[in-house]
């Protein structure tokens, strides 16, 4: 939707170029009138205008000064000027004014609607541009952490694999780590089991893992260490490097780097009620060495989490009973459940998709059943645990409290062990997505049922003071462009069409009783009865004393 605002001193004039723009298929307008400066700057400092069709010789201040007061308020608004002086002077300053077009009054109606036409033509491109431009900055600015992301994974790869690679790579990604130095590693997991002893809260994993995140670099901030993170295959990757300087060696720099993670594992279950487990490397790791100690970390890391949680250790301590699991046994890597799976899960959820939310938590079981897990092993209650996070989350962002505040599904959400096997704690994700789909779909419907009632209340109240779509949207303390686009999404039709139809419905019924043009005219919001009279034949192709005629002679018979 477009708003325009007209301004002439001249009332016939204004009631003319409205009309006539009635006729510009394709766009949905919003118009507003001023007869004077004044009400012009009104309109200008009430509401953003696309676009100005304005008379250049006007009362008080000219047209040209009054686009200077535009350009300062709304830079891109364009600006038509119409005027019935020929005078060269001012197309010159119209053209200087960078303004769009300049129009006589003389002039055939097709020339001011194809003017504003090319107006409307110039701010879609305009705002193609300007979105292409913000697109473009935001990937850029966006790509340098997703990049150094990569870059580290990269690393862990055994690529680079020389020096000077490195060195170009870790400048270009903004690493701040010394390419030449050994380089202490450790891999955390977070547990998504919940814990006893938090506050409470249920947070989702990505907030989670930017919380230990935070943690462990303000701790490592004040302690002369460089640190680089990544996150791969939902695990974080730490990569630190102590100043030699400060007298840290080995194994001071081992234990400092495991006391600032033990602090990270504290926060992350005293806080978020969920636990951190960390595998660390044992002593410094060169850079062509970390590619095969990573696999190791990451390996013994998911084996020691099938019999703990919530632990910290160097990888010499890792329990050697987990190592008897044969390439054939249950574990992660062998239910390749991606984290964009969870992710489009929860963006169905959050949009109301019960379709796609159905369909992706049907794939996510067939995994689990794939890999035959169940709710005694980690990869299971990896998988219960990430249902139990999306479905309590929707719960409390969307204030469902007739669900919250049942104890018996949120105890069902937040413990494994009351369900007898994953199977059924799917069939129970399932079946309480479904309520939470339902209560959903009813707050949204009743929600946006208030808002149109009342709006459409509003209008019949005040159609007679000529109602505008800026002001429908102070009185329900809305965006314009929102309040139109959900209007017509529940009515079907635009604010502009139902204001048309509604002001069609009660000048007929008063044609009926037999009142007076200029009457009805004032009673639908319209200012001139001979703007009423077009305005009614272009809605049903007669004018109002015709269609009174016809009613009267059709009694008759």
């Amino acid at each position: 939707m477009y708003r325009i605002l007209l301004v002439d001193d001249e009332r016939h004039v204004l009631d003319w170029i409205s009309e006539l723009l009635g006729e510009l298929d394709g766009h949905e307008l919003d118009v507003y009138k001023a007869e004077t400066v004044t009400e012009a700057l009104a309109w200008l400092n009430r509401c953003r205008v696309d676009i100005v069709v304005s008379d250049i010789a006007m009362p008080g201040m000219t047209g040209l000064e009054l686009h200077g007061k535009i350009r300062e308020r709304w830079p891109e608004c364009k600006v038509i000027f119409l005027t019935g002086y020929t005078d060269f002077e001012f197309a010159y300053q119209a053209v200087k004014n960078e303004a769009v077009g300049y129009i006589l009054k003389t002039e055939d109606d097709d020339v001011i609607v194809e003017t504003v036409r090319k107006a409307i033509v110039q701010i879609e491109e305009s705002e193609r541009k300007e979105r292409l431009v913000r697109q473009a900055e935001e990937r850029v600015k966006a790509a340098i952490p997703m990049l150094r992301n990569e870059g580290l994974a990269a690393l862990l790869r055994g690529e680079p694999g020389t020096f000077e690679d490195r060195e170009a790579m870790f400048r270009d990604l903004e690493i701040a780590l010394d390419p030449g130095k050994p380089v202490m590693a450790a891999v955390s997991r977070l547990d998504e089991r919940r814990q006893e002893g938090g506050d409470g809260t249920q947070t989702s994993r990505v907030s989670a893992l930017r919380f230990a995140v935070a943690c462990v670099c303000d701790t490592l901030e004040g302690r002369n260490a460089k640190l680089a993170h990544a996150t791969v295959d939902g695990d974080l990757v730490w990569l630190v490097q102590f100043d030699s300087g400060a007298g840290l060696e080995e194994p001071v720099s081992s234990k400092l780097l495991m006391e600032t993670l033990d602090e990270a594992h504290t926060v992350c279950r005293e806080s978020l009620g969920q636990s951190l487990s960390t595998v660390m490397a044992e002593g410094g790791v060169s850079w062509a060495e970390l590619a095969l100690r990573y696999p190791k970390l990451q390996q013994g890391l998911v084996r020691q989490m099938l019999y703990a949680s919530g632990f910290i250790m160097l990888e010499g301590g890792l329990a050697d009973r987990g190592r008897e699991t044969s390439e054939e046994g249950i574990s992660v890597a062998n239910v390749p459940i991606e984290r964009n799976r969870w992710d489009a899960l929860r963006a169905d959820l959050e949009k109301g998709n019960r379709e796609r939310f159905m369909r992706g938590l049907e794939e996510i079981e067939q995994l689990t059943r794939r890999g035959q897990l169940s709710l005694q092993d980690s990869a299971g209650l990896e998988a219960f645990g990430h249902l139990s996070l999306l479905l309590l989350s929707a719960m409390n962002r969307w204030e469902m409290r007739e669900l919250s505040s049942d104890a018996s599904l949120v105890g069902k959400l937040a413990s494994a062990e009351r369900h007898s096997s994953l199977q059924e704690a799917f069939s129970f994700v399932r079946e309480k997505a479904d309520a939470i789909f339902d209560r959903l779909g009813e707050k949204r419907e009743h929600g946006e049922y208030k808002v149109i009632e009342y709006v459409r209340e509003y209008i019949s109240q005040h159609l007679h003071k000529g109602i505008s779509l800026v002001e429908l949207a102070e009185a329900v303390y809305f965006n314009p462009s929102y309040l139109s686009r959900l209007f017509k999404e529940a009515t079907g039709r635009s604010v502009t069409a139902y204001l048309a139809d509604l002001r069609l419905e009660r000048a007929v019924a008063m044609l009926r009783e037999n009142c007076k043009i200029g009457d009805i005219a004032a009673a639908v919001g319209i200012d001139s009865p001979a703007y009423f009279s077009r305005f009614f034949k272009k809605m049903t192709g007669r004018t109002p004393q015709e269609y009174r005629e016809e009613f009267i002679l059709g009694n008759r018979s």
